[in-house]
């Protein structure tokens, strides 16, 4: 049995080689064609360059309200050129009436000024206030230009967020942003945008789009620390040169002390000059402004804006209140 089945798989297993062996099958070889298609290398991938990463939302945000201010600012800012010096200016209405540093136009008759579009005018300087740093130029042949809307530079805070916008006539374009770094008692905005040659006249706007100030660099126009004039006083100093035809120079009043925001209101007194106004009048370090002419004091800022409205030789009364609580009226006659 075991014989048997041992010859039947031997049988079986020749049976299938011997079959096998019988068949054939159709065999192909590859063309040289596709021999060399096999052997070139593969086709190389294109990748697209990646998209660059976008920027965190807080500063993609930053970075387009600032496009906007500049934007919504620079068709009133306007270069104003003497021929020896270049700055900038703001129109205060559509007929092309500029305000610009009286230090820039100082001892010019005729300017010439560009709008941000490009478009160029003769200029007049009508008048001049070199105290207050603030001259009036007339154009002529001007209609539909854009004025600048102001803001309450009394409102103005140490900290606050500005953007100096200077003129946007290509290429020579300007702009910076900082903060208010201090407010000095003659009234002036002091700033961390940097300032260059060639900025004096340059708007200086807060973040919603009102000019508080202008920048001015003073005589020669060189470069130094962001100061502004406020806006308050660049209209009142305006309206006085357009009403008179010209600027009388005044001397700026000053207090004979430094102020700084005092933390329950008011501006408290951190220096007193030795034989100024304040000191003559018996105002003390430590002491808080609370009130100039019955006019509230709620920071220094305001302090200085009310300041700014008077004239070296008047007098004010100041309120002020110490340290142990008790408030006293002092009148104080204002010093240049």
């Amino acid at each position: 049995m075991t014989i048997r089945k041992a010859f039947g798989v031997a049988i079986f297993t020749g049976g299938a080689i011997a079959l096998l062996g019988a068949c054939t099958f159709p065999v192909r070889f590859a063309t040289p064609a596709e021999i060399a298609a096999a052997k070139a290398p593969p086709p190389a991938t294109i990748v697209a360059p990646a998209a660059p990463p976008a920027a965190p939302g807080g500063l993609t945000q930053v970075q387009a309200d600032l496009r906007r201010l500049i934007a919504q600012v620079g068709p009133s800012v306007v270069r104003v050129g003497t021929g020896t010096l270049s700055g900038s200016g703001l129109l205060i209405d559509s007929q092309g009436t500029v305000i610009t540093p009286a230090s820039l136009v100082a001892g010019a008759s005729q300017v010439t000024v560009t709008t941000a579009s490009g478009q160029q005018y003769s200029g007049t300087v009508s008048g001049a206030d070199a105290a207050a740093d603030v001259a009036v130029i007339r154009v002529t042949g001007a209609t539909g230009l854009t004025a600048v809307t102001f803001g309450d530079s009394s409102a103005v805070q140490v900290g606050d967020v500005v953007v100096a916008v200077g003129n946007q006539v290509a290429p020579s374009g300007t702009a910076s942003q900082g903060i208010v770094s201090g407010v000095t008692l003659t009234g002036l905005i002091q700033t961390t945008a940097p300032m260059g040659s060639g900025t004096s006249g340059s708007a200086l706007v807060d973040v919603s789009g009102g000019v508080i100030g202008m920048t001015t660099l003073g005589a020669g126009d060189a470069p130094g620390p962001g100061v502004a004039i406020p806006s308050n006083q660049l209209t009142a100093v305006a309206q006085k040169i357009q009403a008179g035809g010209s600027g009388t120079p005044t001397a700026a009043a000053h207090l004979g002390a430094t102020v700084a925001d005092a933390s329950a209101g008011g501006a408290v007194v951190r220096t007193v000059v030795p034989g100024g106004p304040a000191a003559q009048a018996g105002v003390q370090v430590g002491w808080t402004i609370i009130a100039i002419n019955g006019r509230n004091v709620a920071h220094a800022a305001v302090a200085a804006q009310i300041l700014s409205g008077f004239q070296a030789g008047q007098r004010v009364v100041l309120t002020v209140q110490l340290p142990n609580g008790a408030t006293r009226s002092i009148p104080v006659v204002l010093g240049a």
